[in-house]
């Protein structure tokens, strides 16, 4: 198992199974700055996947607005995955934002999950990722703490109002991670445009699909 963190690269596939042996929970932990005079919020939230790449359900998006646990998170499937928190300034030390992942305690037909990052102009129309600097996510290994790997945001994404930051997929029994930092949308409201990509539709099959699964 790596005890080291390992800086990746954009398109860079990970096998967790077997690079990190007996990884049951993982965390994403998110991280940003503003340019100066720019306020904002930057939400994360995570798609998950069904065989088609598209939402497993109508309701398999977890986000700040999901149902709440008893700890007052957002979660889904009894807690397999949990939304830690809406940070809006990007101040904060450390990560922003955080989900936690628990790979044993997913649904069977979960093939995939994808951490996208939306953002919102506070008091202002519409504002996009040109705005924010020093983007970077983490993936930890939930039970020791230990910082795993780390993806510093360096595709050019001044245009994106939301982006596809890291996937998760099941393949062959093998969990794998690769980062992405892809623009996924332009609009006004980001999160709509995630919505509208990955839209759950049960008789869609489509072989670019599979793509998300690579």
């Amino acid at each position: 198992m790596s005890l080291q963190l390992t800086k990746v690269q954009a398109g860079q596939r990970i096998n967790l199974t077997k690079e990190q042996v007996g990884l049951k929970k993982i965390r994403i932990g998110l991280s940003w700055d503003f340019k100066s005079g720019m306020v904002a919020d930057l939400d994360t939230s995570l798609v998950v996947l069904g065989s088609n790449g598209r939402m497993l359900t109508e309701d398999s998006l977890l986000f700040y607005n999901s149902p709440k646990n008893a700890q007052g998170k957002p979660h889904l499937y009894q807690n397999a995955l949990v939304h830690c928190g809406d940070e809006r300034s990007g101040l904060s030390e450390g990560d922003d934002e955080t989900i936690l992942i628990d790979l044993h305690r997913l649904p069977a037909d979960v093939k995939g999950l994808l951490a996208t990052t939306s953002i919102y102009g506070i008091g202002q129309q519409y504002l996009t990722f040109g705005r924010v600097k020093n983007a970077t996510v983490r993936l930890y290994n939930a039970e020791t703490q230990h910082a795993l790997y780390q993806y510093d945001l360096t595709n050019d994404a001044s245009n994106g109002t939301s982006l596809e930051m890291v996937r998760f997929y099941l393949k062959e029994g093998n969990w794998f991670f690769t980062a992405l930092g892809e623009v996924l949308g332009k609009s006004e409201n980001g999160l709509q445009d995630v919505v509208d990509k990955y839209q759950y539709n049960p008789s869609h099959y489509d072989s670019t699909d599979n793509k998300y699964f690579l």
